[in-house]
């Protein structure tokens, strides 16, 4: 397995495979881009083509292509191989029995669970009444087939004789899915009787289900809805369903369109609305906005109205908010949700996400339009429910604004409304939003290592081996660049030449961040030439063993301190010629104008 991460590793670019989540751009050597890990308006991550790996120097994260995608896609480690392998076209091999991953083995078993659910409802005379409830609603055969539509037939073993008997897999792995369950000693399906729609994550693994009734059954003791529960691949708060299918159309527009339930995103996908996702719920979570924000800037929530108005859909409103996106919110009308109005008026609904309006005007407008009285008590309700939405909203200009806005509603002063304001304290989620994450100032090294930091970034820049000179290793005291320069003497013994990506690779875990950091560091102040490097390794050097000098005097100092109160004369003198010695040399390293003068 190692022999095929290494091919693996040398076949994946590093930098074309981040560029295909984030937009890199060229800066000398290596290439920059805003950190996809934490938010900052200038760029500090860096991609280094030479040595393969990436490194933030806002955040401090740092790693090679399959730690980007650990990081950013959330994948384990052979999730991140395998998708590489097949990405460079390296044939992986399977792992040995028993030690295929879990996620591996619950994707296949949701695929085929799929594949058999699929087909039971396009192709088997089981799906037909459910088949022709989907098309009763609207659906087309080929958006059936695109959304991989499905039905689970209303019998108590069919999905196990099918992956049991036929894949040859054990019960544990279905319970481990979530598609079956066990109660009194007896196992049952969990979707039995339900249409199925597939829940895939954005890389289009297929990681849950969720299941209909039929109408027929709508009058009977049983949920509407049943969702696969939390599983190794399967996280409600981490899914967008349709988002595999849509993301580009999402991309292409930078606009996305949020409904809740997945017939309300397939209805409007083929009404024509193609950058639309759903939600289970009406609470965008982080996890969902930070997916959304790789794709576009605009969130158009279009949810019932009494839902885009309730505590959970302001929460993630704001969560949305925080993370930059703008914030419309599409008015219905008459119709209670997207799939009635796109199966009804396609245009209506088209037009009314063309002419949504912005977030705050819409809840602002929920508030008064149920308060509708103009009494004290009235005004006194609106009051208590608008206050805590103006105080959340960041920007100090738009909420000056609404301030003004909902006081000329009010009949009231402006300046009542922002007092009213003042006085409510932060809420936890305010709290939470102020949080800021101090990272820690690279000026807080110490002078030693900081020189040593540059030196090693310039000679690797410049001419590593110039890092061979004992004198100059001799100054290297700092432990974490001290162990690099070990392991760099070390490759050059066995090596003729400097590969520094074949280096990085050969380097124990905790020290590729520093190597890393080292390499990709901005040298500030230096011109890309190679008497400049040189002037620069030399100007380090003696600084260095300036700071060497002061270090030796200090412990010379006190020595004579010490020797001072025992009376040592002998010592004493020996010490103190010492330190004149050193004294001198500091001198002449701290002044190499005079010293050459002198001669």
């Amino acid at each position: 397995m190692s022999d095929q991460v290494d091919e693996i590793k040398a076949k994946s670019d590093i930098v074309s495979v981040i560029s295909d989540y984030i937009t890199l751009k060229k800066a000398g050597k290596n290439f920059k881009a805003l950190c996809p890990f934490h938010s900052e308006k200038t760029p500090s991550f860096v991609v280094s083509p030479e040595i393969q790996h990436f490194k933030c120097f806002g955040c401090g994260e740092s790693g090679d292509a399959i730690s980007f995608l650990e990081k950013y896609e959330g994948m384990d480690f052979y999730e991140a191989l395998k998708f590489l392998a097949d990405r460079a076209g390296v044939q992986l091999k399977p792992l040995q029995s028993g030690q295929q991953g879990v996620k591996d083995k619950l994707y296949r078993v949701n695929s085929l669970t799929t594949a058999f659910y699929h087909y039971v409802l396009t192709s088997h005379r089981v799906g037909k009444k459910a088949l022709d409830y989907l098309l009763r609603r609207g659906l087309k055969i080929s958006t059936i087939r695109t959304f991989k539509l499905g039905y689970s037939p209303d019998e108590p073993f069919a999905i196990r004789k099918y992956l049991i008997e036929k894949k040859k897999f054990i019960q544990k792995d279905l319970e481990s899915a979530g598609l079956i369950y066990t109660k009194d000693g007896k196992t049952y399906d969990r979707f039995r009787g339900r249409v199925i729609f597939p829940l895939s994550d954005h890389r289009s693994n297929v990681v849950g289900f969720a299941g209909r009734i039929l109408p027929d059954k709508e009058k009977l003791n049983l949920a509407k809805y049943i969702n696969t529960p939390e599983t190794d691949i399967y996280h409600k708060s981490k899914i967008l369903y349709g988002l595999e299918s849509t993301k580009k159309d999402i991309k292409k527009s930078g606009s996305v369109v949020v409904v809740e339930g997945e017939l309300d995103m397939i209805s409007s996908w083929q009404a024509g609305i193609k950058n639309v996702v759903a939600i289970k719920g009406s609470a965008l979570t982080e996890d969902q906005v930070g997916l959304l924000s790789r794709f576009a800037n605009e969130i158009i929530l279009a949810l019932d109205a009494d839902v885009a108005g309730d505590s959970a859909a302001k929460r993630g409103i704001e969560i949305a908010e925080r993370q930059g996106f703008d914030m419309r919110v599409v008015r219905l009308g008459k119709y209670k949700d997207p799939d009635e109005a796109a199966r009804q008026n396609p245009d209506y609904l088209k037009k009314a996400v063309q002419n949504a309006v912005g977030v705050w005007d819409f809840v602002i407008d929920l508030i008064f339009a149920k308060n509708t009285d103009k009494t004290g008590i009235a005004k006194a309700k609106i009051s208590r429910e608008v206050v805590p939405i103006l105080s959340r909203i960041s920007d100090k200009i738009v909420q000056s604004y609404y301030i003004q806005e909902v006081a000329r509603r009010l009949g009231v002063n402006p300046e009542a409304v922002a007092e009213q304001i003042s006085f409510r304290k932060p809420t936890e989620d305010n709290k939470e939003a102020s949080n800021v994450v101090i990272i820690p100032s690279e000026e807080k090294k110490g002078r030693r290592e900081l020189l040593e930091d540059r030196l090693m970034s310039v000679a690797f820049r410049y001419d590593p081996k110039v890092l061979l000179n004992r004198q100059t290793q001799a100054l290297v005291k700092t432990p974490l660049t001290r162990k690099i320069l070990d392991e760099f003497t070390l490759f050059m013994d066995k090596n003729k030449e400097f590969d520094p990506s074949i280096f990085a690779s050969k380097l124990p875990d905790e020290l590729v961040s520093g190597f890393t950091d080292m390499v990709l560091k901005d040298i500030r102040g230096l011109a890309d030439k190679p008497e400049t490097y040189e002037k620069e390794i030399e100007l380090i050097v003696r600084q260095l063993q300036s700071v060497q000098i002061k270090e030796e005097l200090k412990k010379s100092a006190l020595k004579i301190k010490d020797l001072e109160l025992k009376k040592e004369t002998g010592k004493l003198l020996k010490t103190q010629e010492k330190y004149n010695i050193l004294t001198n040399k500091l001198h002449d390293l701290e002044n190499p104008d005079l010293d050459t003068k002198k001669h």
